[in-house]
């Protein structure tokens, strides 16, 4: 998703209010740079542990490496991949004890839009996850579905298979094209279902094609959020590297004990 094409607008502003927005955008990029550049150096450090495995594995002919696709991770795609998820987290629109944003969503399976549904009153609790670890969730699902409701949001590949593909760690790693209809992002959210079995207690649905809830949340790749009295109550850190349920699980044991 070009996160740029949302924020930029056709709209014409004063000089100075184009100065002010300048200068927070310089601000915001200062921010961005060292997390960037340390994903940027996870990811050469990365390649450069299979390249000399692939190296080791040729010189010692064991024959392994040979015909295998070496799937760089440091590529142009990757790198804009990176910025825009910085960008999305800079610019969302959550914030811990605001408003939670009722974002357009599509439940799985089918394609009516519908909202996220915080609509009842009281002291309801939902928990949104966006890309979840699945099996450390269904636990989750399983331990506090008596006290929280629990949406799964299925957003933008993270990892097309078209565009920035991952190296495959698993048997039944998926392989996702980049989304190019909303029916394509349904059926890869109905191919989730059919691979992990989902608690009932869960509810599945997929972000719309203009990724409302993707940018509303500043999600990309990973973010767990909870909601109650429609103000977010918890807001997980940017993912992968600050996605974290053994989090979740402590504010949910502190807030409403052990089951």
């Amino acid at each position: 998703m070009n996160f740029q094409k949302v924020h930029e607008s056709a709209v014409t502003f004063p000089p100075q209010q184009k100065m002010g927005m300048l200068s927070v955008d310089l601000l915001v990029t200062l921010q961005i740079l060292p997390g960037f550049f340390s994903n940027c150096l996870f990811l050469a450090l990365y390649d450069s542990v299979v390249l000399l495995k692939r190296v080791v594995s040729l010189l010692s002919c064991s024959g392994s490496a040979v015909g295998e696709e070496w799937q760089r991770m440091l590529t142009s795609a990757g790198l804009k991949c990176i910025w825009n998820s910085f960008l999305l987290d800079a610019y969302k629109q959550v914030k811990l004890g605001g408003e939670a944003p009722n974002s357009k969503v599509v439940k799985v399976p089918g394609v009516s839009p519908r909202k996220l549904g915080f609509s009842r009153t009281g002291d309801e609790c939902r928990l949104l996850d966006f890309e979840s670890h699945l099996p450390a969730f269904r636990q989750l699902v399983e331990e506090f579905s008596h006290v929280a409701d629990f949406l799964l949001v299925y957003i933008d590949e993270a990892h097309p298979s078209d565009v920035w593909a991952a190296p495959a760690v698993e048997a039944h790693s998926f392989k996702v094209r980049k989304h190019r209809s909303l029916e394509e992002r349904v059926l890869a959210a109905q191919s989730l279902l059919e691979h992990f079995s989902m608690p009932s207690q869960c509810q599945l649905v997929a972000d719309c094609m203009d990724n409302n809830t993707n940018v509303a949340y500043g999600v990309s790749f990973e973010r767990v959020c909870i909601v109650q009295k429609k103000k977010i109550a918890y807001l997980g850190g940017k993912g992968p590297f600050f996605y974290s349920l053994k989090d979740v699980r402590q504010w949910l044991e502190q807030s409403f004990g052990k089951r």
